[in-house]
């Protein structure tokens, strides 16, 4: 996502761990960050090729995707911590998805390909901190889910240039916007309501797996906080700039920053 002041918030524990748990962390993070630019050769049926490759990372081999040392460390992480390489290879079935124009025409379908590309990558990391049960499993793809939309709200410009566009098409049309629009700017009317509920959607989903941080020990629980006021900071910076993501990029002031370090030590919003 860039190494902007905002992306250690958008990236959610990549660091927060014990030298231990610390490389097989990142190595999960590697698997899902390569993914998002898949290498396809050209003369190859895009609905084969992952076809194959899912069937390549359920079998622990090495991929065409992504390097061989990427998938090499996440396979390692995942034998290492007794972690579930299904998780790994349901990312590679999603990532079919982001070859080529990527479009969701309804929520449902949005929502199904963060069931196979977000919810996958956090419950790696959730189980590598010893979360493991049903009911905290829902909390975290909760958290996913918000994360996810987070971040592709903030950088949706970004994702048009690239060809992407995580919002609804249904929704673009109930607020009678373009995709044209939502890559340039400015920020109209039907914009700015498009994009609250974007943001509205977000807020909804980190409030429901807010309560994963109770079942937490000291370094992640704090760590979670950390994202978690982060995140809802981002979208209030959001709301402050009147839902301008054009002009420049929503990021956080030093001051804001601490007042979001303070509420991780202290209490509530």
């Amino acid at each position: 996502m860039g190494d902007t002041p905002t992306s250690d918030l958008l990236r959610p524990f990549y660091d927060d761990w014990s030298r231990g748990h610390q490389s097989a962390a990142q190595a999960l993070w590697d698997w899902h960050s390569a993914l998002v630019n898949p290498t396809v050769p050209g003369e190859t049926s895009v609905d084969s090729f992952f076809d194959e490759e899912r069937a390549r990372a359920e079998a622990g081999e090495p991929l065409r995707a992504i390097p061989e040392d990427t998938a090499t460390a996440a396979y390692k992480a995942c034998e290492s911590h007794a972690l579930n390489v299904d998780w790994l290879a349901a990312q590679v079935e999603a990532a079919r998805l982001l070859v080529g124009t990527t479009r969701f025409d309804d929520a449902n379908q949005l929502d199904t390909f963060v069931r196979l590309w977000a919810a996958p990558h956090a419950r790696l990391l959730a189980h590598l901190a010893d979360v493991t049960n049903s009911v905290q499993m829902g909390w975290v793809d909760e958290l996913a889910r918000g994360f996810f939309h987070l971040a592709h709200l903030l950088r949706l410009p970004t994702d048009l240039a690239h060809g992407r566009l995580f919002v609804p098409v249904a929704e673009l049309r109930q607020y009678d916007v373009s995709t044209d629009q939502l890559r340039t700017g400015p920020a109209t009317e039907g914009a700015r309501r498009l994009l609250w509920k974007q943001s509205v959607r977000v807020r909804d989903a980190l409030q429901r797996g807010r309560a994963l941080a109770n079942d937490l020990g000291f370094r992640h629980r704090y760590a979670l906080l950390r994202y978690w006021h982060g995140a809802l900071a981002l979208l209030d910076e959001l709301d402050r700039r009147d839902y301008d993501l054009w002009s420049a990029p929503i990021e956080l002031s030093p001051l804001r920053r601490l007042e979001v370090y303070l509420l991780m030590l202290f209490g509530r919003r």
